[in-house]
């Protein structure tokens, strides 16, 4: 009897590490898309590819689904350790200290590197740069739109208004009609606009853990199935016919693709080693790639390289494997990792 429990036991242990290791996997898989988008970039940024190019398809196709994952695990891994688990004061105050204080010293060293450094493709005056800690730069609006939902959510949570899956519901489908219905801000302050773009995804990525056995139920997954071959075979349409969405027509069109895509991933999930891996740097890879992708880039065209399939290669590699350095460096000084890293 004693050895079938604790076989019991290990079984369920191998489970949970299985099932965390596949989060990470997926968190892998969306820093890696996230990294290839900002690699490819505009006509302004990036390679600076041609509009009608397959390159910049790539960069189309995968557009509604990159940001949202991110976000649906964000949330998926909050729901682990809830607002509602301790003081309110005192999870803000860890937010704070995990996102805000990467935002300044992260982003002002990103400023300063991209202003001094010859070739790069943004150079913001050193006069301006009280901006970047109040309005989106870069990717790291990222940062000031998660602060933000870590505040609104972990209210919620404290209110007790998201235990129950009626209540979730409504929740989330108030967050996707006002992320959908509210035009875009003139004055963006903090990120406003995306906070209320990505705050649907976080609340998913909520549900998918709290209530677990709605999301893995046979009726949820067909439905997603076809919703999600609908809505992104209308993306793709859009691509091929050149037909133009209008704001609301596309808020819309990537909330059906985000939403029943995630949903899908999530049902589907596995562990791969390497993606777990790099799952685990994610956060550093977000805060410090472009400094792997970028420089790889401007010396690749400096000694006459220019084919794109080559930059791309190297940009992804280098926007991975330095940022991954970086982070095993700075965990290493108590000062460094907690002002650059946000730990403890």
């Amino acid at each position: 009897m004693e050895a079938e429990k604790a076989e019991g036991n290990l079984n369920r242990l191998k489970g949970s590490v299985e099932k965390d290791l596949s989060i990470e996997t997926l968190r892998g898989f969306a820093i890696v898309f996230m990294v290839a988008g900002h690699i490819i970039g505009s006509s302004l940024t990036g390679m600076r590819v041609a509009d009608n190019s397959v390159w910049r398809y790539f960069y189309f196709a995968f557009e509604f689904i990159r940001m949202p994952l991110f976000t649906v695990i964000s949330g998926y891994i909050y729901s682990f350790r809830p607002a509602a688990d301790s003081k309110y004061s005192d999870f803000i105050r860890g937010k704070a200290r995990r996102v805000l204080l990467p935002l300044i010293f992260v982003a002002t060293l990103h400023c300063i590197s991209q202003y001094f450094v010859p070739d790069t493709n943004v150079k913001l005056p050193l006069s301006d740069i009280w901006k970047i800690y109040i309005f989106p730069y870069e990717h790291f609006w990222f940062l000031q739109a998660i602060f933000l939902i870590f505040l609104v959510v972990g209210l919620i949570d404290k209110l007790k208004l998201m235990q129950k899956i009626e209540n979730w519901l409504i929740i989330f489908l108030a967050a996707s009609l006002i992320r959908n219905m509210i035009p875009e801000f003139r004055i963006n302050v903090f990120s406003a606009d995306r906070f209320l773009n990505l705050l649907p995804f976080f609340i998913l990525g909520c549900g998918i853990q709290r209530f677990n056995g709605y999301f893995t139920s046979r009726v949820l997954i067909r439905l997603a199935i076809i919703v999600f071959i609908l809505s992104f075979g209308l993306q793709q349409y859009t691509w091929f016919s050149n037909y133009t969405l209008d704001l609301y027509e596309t808020k819309t069109l990537s909330l059906f693709v985000a939403c029943a895509g995630i949903i899908l991933l999530f049902h589907v999930r596995k562990n791969i080693n390497i993606m777990s891996k790099i799952g685990y740097y994610a956060f550093g890879i977000y805060l410090f790639h472009v400094l792997g992708t970028a420089g790889s880039r401007i010396f690749l065209m400096r000694v006459g390289v220019l084919e794109h399939y080559i930059l791309f290669i190297c940009g992804l590699l280098c926007g991975i494997a330095l940022p991954i350095l970086i982070e095993m460096v700075f965990e290493k000084s108590k000062i460094l990792r907690r002002l650059f890293l946000g730990l403890r």
